[in-house]
């Protein structure tokens, strides 16, 4: 087997030389650019995006023509359009159309101008897993236009889809988490312009995707990604744990351990020694075994992480320039050590001030971030523009961020102000406030829009939020309780890694197909405690309401006090769950 990846090595080291033209001017432009910031990364949101986008937006606008034309064919333009994160939907002419939101950062500049796109295309506006901002509905001539409004407002929608490096997501509380060791922000931002410039982000054999987690508790689910950061703290300053060749999908799979630490200013060199990696050992062939996880599969232990630490060690700094930060003092945090996580996100809370909300109380005294309600990370133009003032009137720091959970957060308010935030939300729509249990679900858009859809997953999830208001089950239970459903086997909704996964499938009943879905249980979230659900039987989707009702009335009944679902699995047992 070791032969096998090495060989491969040294084939794709062949293929890799139809890139090394690209790979040296790529090296010279990224020189000039690092001279320009001298003075270290700008806060927060703000990129330096590509000098070469305007031209490559032109480009595309070019290729929509001759596809209206009829000049090039749906196939050979689905090839041009997927990079830019363009995807047909169900309905025949619209298309879905993602954006890049690093570290789901958005402005109350950018929030206005995606709410007024969506006004005047029609298109609906969708907070997806991967803190992006998904325009629905959208007919194919209006995204060129919409790519160049999006351009000016510091929002790339290149390499949204397709074999390309996706959007950079970290933990949704970077910076106000009490629990996190240090801020992950500027390193999401750096590897974001690292990608958006690099040439060979988009040329690779299947998707790359990176996820910056700023403690163990791993919100960002660094541990089960292609490459992953996780915050670590050696003799005062910042660092990562890095792992590698992870992912969901229909052959999940954990990351492994690529190197103990290294300094944050190289989590950029990392990045690209990893995707150097893919960029060779990637199996271009076969579509279905592609992703990078496949490729360090097929290794011998211990053999991916010294193939990472032979690329790192060969990058030098020109080639790879360690970005220049402000700081990379330690903001110490409330809990100074990683040990002390607990492995898990931050506690929302209600604060008699303004009971209505739902708060976390951040690391920066008398500041706190409000979580709203979005069912399936849906929001209308109205409400987002709206948001966009609100966050502007009351956010310390101004912005929005979009979360893996399909929700949105505003961070950094004072607690003297919660209550006109309180009240201004109520206005705009009480739902924002309090979703019910429909607040617990995630899902992904399933048969309505996606052309890979089995089943209807936001339906499903109704009726489950449904049947479990009725059911009123214990608040400590649905307060922690973590449904992700998908309308098929891939994993937008990210269901190996819910409290409760649940994936579309077709299964035949008296010879005829009927919808259902396949249920995982046991997941598990938290660096060296990450495992996928197992899969424990497959339920017809009109009696999933039912079973799922059954399946948490019986954990209320049963379960350990302060007990996790997942732990309540361990103890009953696979077999005490498997579907009859």
């Amino acid at each position: 087997m070791r032969m096998n990846a090495l060989g491969k090595e040294s084939s794709g080291a062949a293929l890799n030389q139809s890139h090394q033209i690209l790979e040296a001017v790529f090296e010279n432009v990224m020189v000039l650019v690092r001279r320009t910031h001298a003075a270290g990364l700008k806060e927060n949101m703000n990129i330096n995006l590509p000098p070469t986008l305007d031209a490559d937006i032109d480009n595309f606008d070019s290729e929509v023509r001759q596809f209206e034309a009829g000049t090039l064919t749906p196939a050979e333009f689905k090839h041009h359009r997927v990079i830019w994160g363009i995807y047909e939907q169900r309905q025949d002419t619209t298309y879905m159309l993602r954006t890049r939101i690093p570290g789901g950062r958005i402005s109350p500049a950018q929030a206005r101008t995606i709410a007024q796109l969506s006004k005047k295309h029609g298109g609906r506006i969708h907070v997806s897993t991967r803190e992006n901002i998904q325009f629905h509905d959208l007919k194919i001539s209006d995204i060129p236009p919409a790519m160049r409004v999006l351009k000016l407002s510091g929002i790339a929608c290149k390499g949204g889809g397709g074999n390309t490096a996706r959007n950079v997501i970290a933990c949704p509380y970077a910076g106000i988490c009490q629990k996190e060791l240090f801020d992950v922000t500027p390193y999401v931002m750096a590897v974001t312009e690292h990608i958006l410039s690099h040439p060979g982000s988009y040329t690779l054999p299947r998707k790359f995707k990176v996820a910056f987690s700023g403690c163990q508790a791993d919100c960002a689910l660094a541990t089960v990604t292609d490459v992953g950061f996780i915050a670590k703290v050696r003799e005062g300053k910042p660092g990562f744990t890095v792992y590698g060749g992870g992912g969901m999908g229909g052959a999940p799979r954990l990351g492994e351990l690529l190197a103990e630490w290294i300094p944050a200013s190289d989590c950029v060199r990392a990045t690209e020694a990893v995707r150097r990696l893919f960029d060779r050992l990637g199996d271009r062939t076969n579509r279905a075994r592609a992703r990078l996880r496949f490729a360090a599969a097929k290794m011998l232990p211990g053999e991916f992480r010294a193939l990472f630490a032979q690329e790192l060690s060969s990058l030098s700094a020109s080639a790879v320039p360690a970005p220049v930060f402000k700081s990379e003092s330690i903001q110490a945090p409330n809990s100074n050590s990683s040990s002390s996580c607990s492995f898990s996100a931050p506690s929302l809370e209600t604060l008699t001030v303004a009971p209505s909300l739902k708060v976390i109380r951040q690391r920066q005294t008398g500041l706190f971030s409000v979580l709203l309600s979005l069912p399936f990370g849906q929001v209308t133009y109205n409400e987002l523009t709206t948001l966009a003032d609100l966050t502007d009137q009351f956010s310390h720091e101004r912005e929005l961020r979009a979360t893996p959970g399909q929700k949105l957060l505003i961070p950094s308010v004072r607690e003297t102000d919660l209550p006109a935030l309180a009240a201004a939300l109520q206005t705009l729509n009480p739902g924002l406030l309090e979703g019910g249990s429909l607040d617990r679900i995630v899902a992904c858009t399933g048969a309505a829009t996606c052309r890979l859809g089995i089943c209807h997953s936001q339906e499903a999830a109704k009726g489950i939020a449904v049947a479990l208001d009725q059911a009123t089950l214990p608040e400590d239970i649905m307060q922690h309780l973590d449904i992700r459903l998908n309308g098929c086997p891939n994993c937008c909704g990210q269901h190996p890694v819910g409290d409760i996964g649940l994936s579309g499938a077709l299964q035949k009943k008296d010879g005829q197909p009927q919808y259902a879905y396949r249920l995982h249980l046991g997941a598990r979230r938290g660096e060296g405690l990450t495992r996928f659900g197992d899969y424990v039987g497959t339920i017809p989707a009109d009696a999933l309401p039912d079973r799922i009702t059954t399946l948490l009335q019986d954990y209320a009944t049963h379960r350990q006090p302060n007990e996790p679902l997942s732990d309540y699995y361990d103890r009953q047992g696979k077999a005490y769950f498997l579907v009859p």
